[in-house]
């Protein structure tokens, strides 16, 4: 848990998938366009984490 709130990342991803739930729930948002948000912000916060370096040719 000390880990999470050391990193502002990881406290944002929380963040908003919880409000996409909840606003999923009240019928605000659709479950298609949850999975797409939901997809996209998981998808950023593991692209961020892999550090591949590139080879110049």
């Amino acid at each position: 848990m000390n880990e999470i709130l050391n990193s502002a990342t990881k406290i944002v991803l929380l963040a908003v998938i919880s409000a996409l739930i909840v606003l999923t729930f009240m019928k605000i948002v659709d479950a298609k366009d949850f999975m797409s948000i939901a997809l996209m912000i998981v998808s950023f916060y593991f692209g961020q984490k892999v550090n591949v370096p590139v080879e110049k040719t």
